[in-house]
């Protein structure tokens, strides 16, 4: 995006953008670019704190005033870390069976799913256009027989792991988001498929489900459990 940012502002259109990464940023020389400290992912800072991300939001806006770019301005607010996110669980067993199933993992989420929704009044769970039960059949269909398209496919994933994630910000402990993203790639089904499933897509025909496999469905923070699934 910063690459694209020179093309635009060729055409007249000022643009600025949110860096996490400094060093790509440093090497790309964007127009505009406001550098934040923040956690992969949170360009805007601290979830479910407006008034944070308002001011993360205008801070970067004010760049487009600056007409002395290339730059990167540093953001000044830093977001504490929590100072022990280790031995993280929830209070309620929610660990699999060896019987258990991916469809019966996303039905005991249901309930957390929901009070999550009701308690935030929004969800990112949707852009597939399915059904947890049905994004979960789709996924457990693609490890069994055929592969589907890649984007549905994606998108079923996609909403998997936030309706996965939005359930466990409701749990009585809702720990951190780092421990929830811990306990989602540790202890659950749905990420034993996804790792079971990555080389399958890796070694596809298909050049796009070779794109999900490699690159967009395990984040690269996780990549080193492919293999041991």
């Amino acid at each position: 995006m910063g690459a694209l940012g020179h093309f635009l502002e060729r055409e007249g259109i000022p643009t600025v953008g949110i860096s996490l990464v400094r060093e790509h940023t440093e090497t790309i020389r964007p127009p505009r670019a406001l550098w934040v400290t923040f956690e992969l992912g949170r360009p805007l800072g601290i979830p479910d704190e407006p008034a944070f991300q308002r001011r993360v939001a205008h801070a970067a806006l004010d760049l487009l005033t600056r007409t002395d770019g290339p730059l990167i301005a540093d953001y000044p607010e830093h977001v504490t870390e929590e100072a022990d996110f280790t031995g993280w669980a929830c209070p309620i067993n929610l660990a699999p069976s060896a019987t258990d199933t991916l469809a019966a993992e996303i039905d005991r989420l249901a309930v957390w799913y929901d009070r999550a929704i009701a308690a935030r009044g929004r969800t990112t769970v949707g852009v597939s256009g399915l059904d947890m039960p049905a994004a979960g059949t789709l996924v457990t269909a693609a490890l069994a027989e055929t592969l589907p398209a890649a984007q549905p496919l994606k998108q079923a994933i996609d909403d998997l792991k936030a309706y996965y994630l939005e359930a466990a910000s409701a749990f009585p402990d809702p720990g951190s988001s780092r421990t929830r993203k811990a306990w989602l790639w540790d202890e659950t089904i749905l990420a034993k498929s996804l790792l079971a499933l990555q080389p399958k897509l890796a070694a596809s025909a298909d050049a796009q489900h070779r794109i999900l496999g490699n690159l967009t469905m395990i984040p690269a923070t996780e990549r080193h459990r492919l293999g041991k699934a």
